[in-house]
């Protein structure tokens, strides 16, 4: 594949993403767009100057600058701070935008250079499961929280990607199904943090599909997202990846944690509303 007309994806990628984040004119809407944009040069800089200095053979430098670009443009820890910032100003479809559709080209381009640097390209892996974890539980927002769930769930898809582009896509369809669940649930009722959850009135059905949704982006068994969790785990242990394979089941309960946080809250209010009728 040409690495030019990847890098030109990348940047209508970026380009295509702009009138969506200034859909919702504000101060808070501006700011990141400028930081979104300049981040986003940044990284199309770095891919650039490692695609033109591949033309020779491949040193060490030369990938490291290629993978930090695209790593960049994927907002994987630590680089992430810049996708925190476009999140909490983004509206609930650039936001779903943001952390899916955005990601899938960084995605590819990760998958056809992994091979360069698998040291490098597993560092980054677990770093992006051990912050979006831990980094999550301080947070209230229900925007930042996905945020750091989709950094943790980047951590899972480069591994899957790692192993073969159809566990990766798969694993992506899924992650997809049910963010976008969950985001429709939330832009439908117009909830931005974990304290108002409790003063909403969700009819049952909508309760429902909500708690299927996170336990399933939590990837908690028999939920549709615990599937392909379950094929990467298997794929890690027979490539002995066993410190990947640990470091993923063990900030995966984090991430199960801090869903459940979210659908409590959510249910509180069922049995309050309940009461109240009563």
């Amino acid at each position: 594949p040409s690495l030019f007309l990847s890098w030109v994806g990348l940047e209508l990628n970026t380009l295509a993403f702009l009138p969506l984040l200034l859909s919702k004119k504000s101060k808070l809407t501006s700011e990141a767009s400028i930081k979104y944009f300049l981040t986003q040069t940044l990284a199309s800089v770095l891919i650039l100057v490692g695609g033109l200095w591949s033309l020779t053979p491949l040193s060490g430098v030369t990938t490291m600058i290629l993978l930090l670009g695209l790593s960049i443009k994927l907002g994987a820890a630590p680089f992430h701070s810049w996708v925190l910032s476009v999140a909490e100003a983004s509206g609930w479809l650039p936001l779903f935008i943001l952390l899916t559709i955005q990601k899938i080209n960084p995605l590819l381009m990760l998958w056809m250079f992994c091979h360069l640097s698998m040291r490098l390209f597993y560092a980054t892996v677990l770093v992006c499961l051990i912050v979006g974890g831990l980094a999550g539980l301080t947070q209230t927002s229900i925007r930042s929280i996905l945020t750091f769930s989709s950094i943790n769930h980047v951590g899972w898809l480069m591994t899957a990607l790692s192993f073969s582009l159809g566990v990766g896509v798969y694993y992506f369809f899924i992650y997809l199904t049910t963010l976008l669940c969950s985001i429709l649930i939330f832009h439908m009722f117009n909830v931005s943090h974990i304290n108002q959850l409790p003063l909403l009135n969700f009819k049952p059905s909508s309760q429902m599909l909500l708690f299927f949704t996170l336990l399933s982006l939590g990837g908690l068994p028999p939920f549709l997202g615990f599937l392909p969790k379950w094929m990467i785990l298997q794929l890690t242990v027979s490539y002995s990846l066993l410190l990947i394979g640990g470091v993923m089941i063990s900030m995966s309960l984090v991430v199960l944690f801090f869903y459940l946080r979210l659908m409590f809250s959510s249910f509180m209010m069922g049995g309050a509303n309940l009461t109240t009728l009563n």
